[in-house]
């Protein structure tokens, strides 16, 4: 799959499918005709979605995709940029597999986990939920941006999804744990495992 060369959120700067219809509609039908099908519609029709920062807690999706495996250091990385942020093997990451659909800035429940994050100088996902920020490829810490993402947890797997994504208690970040070995650790040697089983959701 490609991967895109801008990040989810430029586009909630432009009118939903929904709001296209809703205007087209109501030039068509008058001022009477936009008031009822303001009403029909909801509020969420009712005006084009605003554009947000990457951290905003207003979007039109609830999900994003175009997170992915790396085949190097087992973890999980934001592919929608050209370049494929800092692997602790070395370079790049290398994407292989599915291409997750992950939800964010949703209520947290005994079954999802919030803080979840992108990091900016690796690309990778990381547990924001400590005083410090985990150990990055890159250097120092995480540093954190954009949504808030709560991954489902200790759920049964389905065909849509994948478990055994596990939090690594030395760099925080979130890797795959269904090999016999657990990647590298950007705090050195292998991922060490602890907390809940991620069941993560994937196109």
């Amino acid at each position: 799959m490609g991967f895109l060369t801008v990040r989810d959120e430029d586009p909630q700067s432009l009118p939903g499918r929904r709001d296209v219809l809703t205007r087209a509609l109501g030039l068509a039908a008058g001022l009477g005709g936009v008031a009822a099908i303001g009403a029909a519609a909801g509020p969420a029709a009712a005006s084009p979605a605003k554009a947000s920062s990457p951290a905003g807690t207003a979007s039109v999706r609830a999900n994003q995709t175009n997170w992915r495996f790396c085949t190097k250091c087992y973890g999980m990385f934001f592919r929608g940029y050209p370049t494929d942020g800092a692997c602790p093997a070395g370079s790049g990451h290398d994407a292989a597999g599915y291409d997750f659909n992950l939800p964010y800035n949703v209520p947290e429940t005994s079954t999802a986990q919030r803080n979840w994050r992108f990091c900016t100088k690796c690309y990778g996902m990381f547990y924001y939920g400590y005083p410090d920020n985990g150990r990055c490829p890159a250097g120092n810490a995480h540093a954190m941006q954009g949504y808030d993402f709560v991954l489902p947890h200790d759920i049964p797997e389905t065909a849509g999804t994948q478990r055994n994504w596990r939090f690594c208690p030395k760099c925080y970040g979130l890797y795959y744990y269904g090999y016999p070995t657990n990647g590298r650790c950007p705090a050195g040697n292998a991922h060490g495992m602890a907390g809940y089983d991620f069941v993560l959701p994937h196109l």
